[in-house]
């Protein structure tokens, strides 16, 4: 099968010609870049969700939602991002943008990224990782690549998905394969030029190519981790769907044996894990 590779130039030209996915960076880039400067207040953030009325809307239905159980109504976004804090009004800008883009298009892709960011966040607090919610956030980024593909590529992800039954491999295999990248190549892309801080673009990047010594290693390694455990507990999914193999210096970065892993794997099927605020 001759291939029709797909680069970054080719990919910024065809959303550029359709904006409403880059729209989307508008407000979430400040959001998640105000969690890497020491200086911001409630103040600046509340200032930047009251730019999207949508956005500033879903922050009051969840800051007033029983999941909280706040006695008193909110009825402002400075008091709604003030009682909710930072790792929850990141999750909820990328949940009511991202994500919510992502579950128009493709449901069963938005309740993969769901089930990975909860994954990935029960596995960082195993492995006694900082910064766990951030990693969250990045198990619902980690397929941005393959929505985008689906969106923007049509024919391609078709030939890709074609090809992944045709010869029972993943979609990441098949997608090199067809277009000569993978969806975390194109998703990382989207990123940094959504100037999203490198720890995130690092992580969605290699979640499929682990690679010990790679930046941010350990965050990339939940990734990979939690991704495949996603497809493997998918039991909904389709029955052509290849489910990839954990590698072992994965594990290894995470500082779990093999027996470890199966306790936390069996755990974690067996528990209710707290629901993602999206």
């Amino acid at each position: 099968m001759e291939k029709k590779s797909l680069n970054r130039e080719i990919l910024k030209l065809s959303m550029d010609s359709n904006p409403s996915l880059s729209n989307v960076a508008r407000v979430t880039v400040p959001i998640i870049t105000m969690f890497n400067d020491p200086n911001t207040s409630f103040h600046d953030l509340a200032k930047v969700i009251e730019t999207d009325p949508d956005l500033s809307k879903r922050v009051l239905n969840i800051a007033n939602s029983g999941f909280y159980g706040f006695q008193n109504r909110i009825e402002t976004v400075l008091h709604a991002v003030v009682l909710l804090g930072w790792n929850a009004i990141k999750m909820i800008a990328l949940g009511s943008t991202i994500i919510s883009k992502m579950s128009e298009v493709n449901k069963r892709l938005y309740e993969h990224s769901k089930r990975t960011a909860l994954i990935a966040r029960f596995l960082a607090t195993e492995a006694n990782l900082y910064k766990v919610e951030e990693i969250a956030v990045v198990g619902l980024l980690h397929d941005l690549g393959s929505f985008i593909l689906e969106t923007y590529f049509p024919e391609n992800h078709m030939k890709i998905k074609q090809y992944a039954i045709d010869n029972g491999v993943p979609s990441f295999i098949a997608e090199r394969e067809i277009i000569s990248v993978d969806h975390g190549e194109i998703g990382s892309w989207t990123l940094e030029d959504w100037d999203m801080p490198k720890n995130i673009t690092a992580s969605v990047r290699w979640h499929h190519d682990f690679k010990a010594k790679k930046y941010h290693s350990k965050k990339t390694a939940v990734i990979h981790v939690a991704d495949v455990l996603a497809i493997a507990s998918d039991i909904n999914g389709p029955y052509w769907e290849k489910v990839p193999e954990i590698k072992s210096s994965a594990l290894n970065a995470l500082g779990f044996t093999e027996t470890e892993f199966r306790d936390i794997v069996y755990t974690m099927m067996n528990i209710n894990m707290e629901p993602l605020i999206l």
